[in-house]
Parts: C-alpha cells; structure tokens; sequence
C-alpha cells in the first residue's frame, strides 16, 4: 500500500497538472508576432496593406516584471510604387491575462517608431 501511495504521490508532483506548475510563458513566437501586430497598427496600415510590410530580425529584452517584455527590431514597408523604406521600432509588451493566445490579453505600454514616441503609457 505505502508503494501505490508513494506511486501517487510521485505522479502528482512531477506531472504538469500539480499545483506547481502554473501558466506557460508565451513563446518568442508570439512575444514577437503581438508586437509586431501592434507596429502595423500604429504605422497607419489598413490590413490589407500588411503584405508591403517586411520584419527583419528582433530581439526581445525580458523586463524586470513578470509578463512584460521590450521587444526591438526593424522593418522595411513600401512608401509608393514599390520604393522600400527602412524603419526601426521598440515596443514595450505586456500580457494582462493568462489566455496568450488572444490578442486582447495583450497590451503595448510604449511604442516607438523611426525614434517619434507613438505610444507612451
């Protein structure tokens, strides 16, 4: 009997439903797609438009606070008849609910495109 009991109780402390495992941080994936969601946006683009938009690389800088995040990159979008124009942007992130999954629970504090504050909460 003791070998079942500590059997269960073994089970219940390595599997990812014990009481310790708690939510999943969101992956770089979606740090960086919900970011990138909120430079189109801001950068006065109908979505129809988004495909004249090209991300380059990103880098995402974990803040002190749990669930916020400085993500950093660049972009190049099309200024008219195919003429692409290089820009840079900052974006800081957060996720005010555990569903990462869903863009309302996410929320940009600062945004900053081409060095001009966009956003500043």
């Amino acid at each position: 009997m003791r070998a079942i009991y500590a059997f269960l109780t073994l089970l219940m402390l390595v599997h990812p439903w014990s009481a310790d495992a708690g939510p999943k941080r969101p992956s770089d994936t979606m740090i960086i797609a919900m970011a990138q969601q909120f430079v189109l946006e801001h950068f006065d683009r109908r979505p129809e438009d988004y495909f004249d938009v090209a991300f380059d690389i990103v880098k995402i800088y974990p803040q002190p606070e749990p669930d916020y995040w400085a993500v950093v990159g660049g972009f190049m979008s099309d200024s008219g008849n195919k003429n692409y124009k290089p820009h840079a942007f900052g974006v800081a992130i957060r996720l005010i609910c555990a569903d990462h999954g869903k863009p309302k629970c996410w929320q940009p504090d600062k945004l900053v495109i081409d060095q001009k504050i966009i956003l500043n909460n």
